[in-house]
């Protein structure tokens, strides 16, 4: 039953007669080779290949001085990095020749370094910072694609371009941070004696509010004592006036008495002269008094001692009547009274009558000090009243002096607080100040290149999973589908989709159906092979699963030819053929090799849910490319999917074959004769 079902019939025996038939039959075997080994070949590596693209390259640039002074021409190192990395074909020219040259064809693009490229490139510190500018010009006459492929070129030349000068702009920023951490060190230092000094001036606003405290209580004392002081003034200048008024008639007075001293001193002088008679007179009369007495003790004294009865009374009677005289006359005190009295006599006559006598000499010292008294009092009465102003201004000012050092505390107290928030800011700012200085980058030879170097290109590509496959091997999912698809489209040209001889023998239609399938699964799988070849061997398509791969194309040829079998055989040859070429452009549109799906109209993504092709592309893909990513241990469950969908689609297409072999048991009219032949 098995090698019933895998016979060929005669299908295949037909092409082994004469030179046509072997020659079509390696025709169509080779046709495919044109999508899937031509175009892989032709499109395998355009932008590896971007360095053979011919560009004009003018350098306009006037270079500039940098911010250190020293002349910076970027324009040259631009120039420089790019013939070095040389990611174009760059010719150096003119800007007359370069945009002749893109009109010509010479040159697919230019561009130009503009004069003030150097002057834009350090305007990173100036007062008038911009971008840096490429001109370029385009000519599409010269091509969709070249003018496509070189948009994206000047976007890798932006990049290197950017790379240059911002490694420079950023050593320059690098610098100027340096040059700001240094300063902001001194600022630190600068706030911390700030922070001390303002602990000091703190504490010497404390004193200062606590001395201005002292000061006010003492400046009110002063006040008070300033209007006693204006009071005694006042009190001072009338007293004085007073005194003055009395000094004056004191100096008159003792002026006067200087004079009446002058005549009592006349009389005195007489006086002493009466009392010195006096005295003499007295002195005599004391003599004579004595002289009487004398006899009369000495007769009492005789008669005591005569012891004469009676004698003693009579003497005691001379006795009485001595004492008697003495007691009534001159006695011995008088006499010394009467010499005191002529001493003091003599005395005062000299005193007031002697101009040199103390007594006249401590006048006239009196009426003169009495005179110059009233003199200096009223001198001093000239004081006080001006001290009496004085001390009212004094007064005055102290309590303006009061009210002020009132203020003076209140401001103090202010200061003392004001200076407690500078303390605590200072030392706040200092502290921040540190740590920002110690935040600011600072780097220095070997570490500043590096650090310019990162600044300038802070983004660069690190592919993590796979790289990034050349243009070719991207599409070859893509070509070997359409290849495999066009070969199983024109070997119907040649081959019949279903054999008449198998459906007139009376065979089951689906051992008729295998009778045409398997010669052409045949040429099919010839045709991959040879494309497999082709890619593997000439092109150097480096599958990840090389014979994954060529078992896969088989596989996919195979539902291929299937389909168009099943085309061919429903609508019959003629539409059939322009039916597939319809298919085949649908599925190309939608199959996703080119683009995503998703950015395509909505009826595209309809289809392409549903599209063979679709999952043909998602298999090579996976045989070609692989989907091994690094760190990730997930499975690709497309290939698993596309497998299921060929398979059912498989069945389908050998379904409808079998159904249009059972109906081709019976001949049309439209057979015998189509409408239309091809």
């Amino acid at each position: 039953m098995i090698p019933a079902l895998l016979h060929t019939g005669t299908e295949m025996r037909r092409f082994g007669r004469g030179m046509l038939p072997p020659i079509a039959l390696v025709t169509i075997m080779c046709l495919p080779l044109i999508f899937g080994g031509l175009f892989v070949w032709s499109y395998f590596d355009p932008i590896g290949r971007m360095d053979q693209l011919p560009v004009a390259l003018v350098n306009s640039d006037e270079g500039a001085k940098g911010p250190d002074g020293k002349e910076l021409n970027a324009g040259d190192q631009v120039v420089d990095e790019l013939m070095k990395q040389k990611p174009l074909d760059f010719k150096e020219t003119s800007a007359q020749e370069a945009l002749d040259g893109v009109v010509e064809g010479d040159y697919y693009f230019a561009v130009e370094i503009p004069t003030d490229f150097s002057a834009a490139a350090t305007s990173v510190t100036s007062d008038n910072p911009r971008s840096t500018t490429l001109n370029v010009a385009f000519n599409n006459a010269n091509g969709f694609i070249p003018t496509m492929l070189g948009n994206a070129a000047t976007q890798v030349m932006v990049n290197t371009i950017s790379g240059v000068v911002g490694t420079q702009i950023t050593d320059q920023m690098l610098v100027g941070f340096s040059t700001i951490g240094e300063g902001m060190d001194a600022a630190a230092d600068g706030a911390g004696r700030l922070h001390e000094g303002a602990g000091t001036a703190e504490e010497g606003a404390g004193k200062l509010a606590d001395g201005s405290g002292t000061l006010e209580q003492n400046l009110d004392k002063a006040h008070d004592g300033a209007a006693k002081l204006a009071d005694g003034a006042h009190t001072l200048d009338e007293g004085i006036g007073t005194a003055h008024d009395g000094a004056t008639k004191l100096a008159d007075g003792l002026t006067r008495l200087d004079a009446a001293t002058a005549m009592l001193g006349d009389g005195a002088g007489q006086i002493s002269g009466g009392v010195d008679k006096i005295s003499g007179v007295a002195d005599q009369l004391a003599g004579a008094q004595d002289n009487l007495a004398a006899p009369l003790v000495n007769a009492a004294t005789q008669l005591r001692a005569s012891g004469v009865p009676g004698a003693a009374q009579l003497a005691d009677q001379l006795d009485a009547a001595v004492a008697d005289l003495y007691a009534k006359g001159l006695n011995p005190e008088l006499t010394g009274q009467i010499h005191q009295l002529r001493d003091g006599a003599a005395q005062l006559a000299g005193q007031l009558g002697d101009p040199a006598s103390e007594y006249r000499s401590g006048v006239s010292q009196a009426v003169s000090g009495s005179q110059q008294l009233a003199g200096g009092l009223e001198r001093l009465k000239d004081g006080s009243s001006r001290l009496t102003v004085g001390a009212d201004q004094l007064a005055d000012g102290t309590s303006k002096l009061a009210a002020g050092s009132r203020q003076l505390t209140v401001g103090a107290g202010s200061l003392r607080d004001g200076l407690v928030e500078l303390d605590d800011g200072s030392g706040e700012l200092a502290l921040k100040i540190t740590d920002g200085a110690g935040k600011v980058p600072r780097q220095e030879g070997e570490n500043r290149e590096k650090a310019a170097e990162a600044g300038g290109n802070p983004v660069r590509r690190l592919l993590t999973a796979q790289d990034l496959t050349p243009f070719g091997v991207g599409l070859a999912p893509f070509f070997i589908s359409l290849a495999l698809f066009v070969g199983a489209t024109i070997m119907f040209m040649v081959l019949r989709p279903v054999q008449q001889r198998a459906l007139d023998s009376g065979v089951a239609p689906f051992r008729a159906v295998l009778a045409s399938y398997l010669p052409a699964l045949t040429v099919g799988v010839g045709q991959a092979t040879l494309i497999w070849i082709v890619l593997e061997g000439l092109i150097g398509l480096d599958a990840a699963h090389p014979l994954g791969l060529w078992v896969s194309m088989c596989c996919v040829s195979a539902v291929f030819v299937a389909v168009t079998q099943a085309i061919n055989a429903v609508v019959g040859a003629t539409a059939g053929r322009v039916i597939c070429l319809m298919f085949m452009a649908l599925q190309l549109v939608s199959s996703g090799g080119l683009y995503p799906p998703e950015t395509q109209p909505k009826f595209i993504q309809h289809v392409h849910s549903w599209d063979p092709m679709r999952f043909t592309v998602d298999i090579f893909r996976e045989v070609i490319i692989g989907t091994d990513v690094p760190g990730s241990t997930a499975a690709n469950p497309r290939p698993v999917q596309a497998v299921l969908a060929l398979l059912l689609v498989l069945a389908i297409a050998w379904t409808l074959s079998s159904i249009s072999a059972w109906r081709g048991r019976i001949i049309m009219h439209k057979d015998l004769h189509p409408e239309l032949t091809v």
